[in-house]
């Protein structure tokens, strides 16, 4: 059985020297690779090249990814030599790209390294949510995807897990962050959502959907809600 985790930031370049990022580790990415790797999976684990966490002798395939785009190419050509059965898309991606940068007297700044002399705004607009592709090239996998909340309320939360799902077309919507509260909720496509307090509870959770593909249920742990 082979699975697949994204995992830690991407960034979006300004100039040849600035760039906007975000503050994700790669740590549950990694810890959940190293789940799926202890039960005798195939994993390949995708982490952004700034994560603060770098796992030592992985006994998991690790890649490493810039950006978006760079990240999409890898799995593309990941796509074309492996089988998954599953896809865990928990990469925390640049929301936005730029688009243009123009300088105080309305001249468009040269995209090199930007002077430090005067004042810029900098026009970014939405990037593309790889998610919502993942489907395309991965029509039999059973596919996860994350959602990190911060400020919006619990209901809005779920909302919106509800609607990656709908749009993306995948199997699962991972939510966490402030917004919801401890630990992870679970959602599938039926609208259930299934509370867990851990990384190894969501291997859990997902190993023997992953197994029953291949019929290997009697060697799994037994999975209980709220443990």
């Amino acid at each position: 059985m082979k699975v697949l985790i994204t995992c830690g930031p991407s960034f979006e370049p300004i100039d040849q020297v600035r760039r906007i990022t975000n503050f994700s580790t790669g740590k549950l990415g990694i810890e959940l690779s190293s789940y799926f790797s202890k039960w005798g999976m195939e994993v390949v684990c995708l982490l952004g090249s700034h994560s603060s966490l770098r796992p030592i002798s992985p006994q998991f395939t690790l890649y490493l990814f810039d950006t978006n785009e760079g990240l999409w190419k890898e799995i593309k050509k990941l796509s074309e030599s492996h089988s998954f059965d599953a896809i865990f898309h928990a990469a925390a991606l640049c929301d936005f790209r730029v688009q243009q940068i123009v300088d105080q007297y309305g001249e468009e700044a040269i995209k090199t390294k930007i002077t430090s002399d005067r004042e810029y705004w900098i026009k970014v607009v939405p990037a593309e949510k790889l998610i919502d592709k993942l489907r395309t090239i991965f029509p039999d996998a059973l596919i996860a995807g994350w959602k990190y909340e911060v400020e919006a309320d619990y209901d809005t939360v779920l909302l919106k897990g509800k609607r990656q799902i709908e749009r993306s077309g995948s199997d699962y919507c991972v939510i966490n962050g402030p917004a919801y509260g401890l630990g992870y909720g679970i959602l599938n496509r039926e609208g259930e959502l299934f509370h867990v307090p851990s990384v190894e509870k969501i291997g859990d959770f997902f190993l023997p959907k992953i197994s029953l593909r291949n019929k290997r249920l009697d060697e799994l742990p037994p999975f209980h809600l709220g443990d």
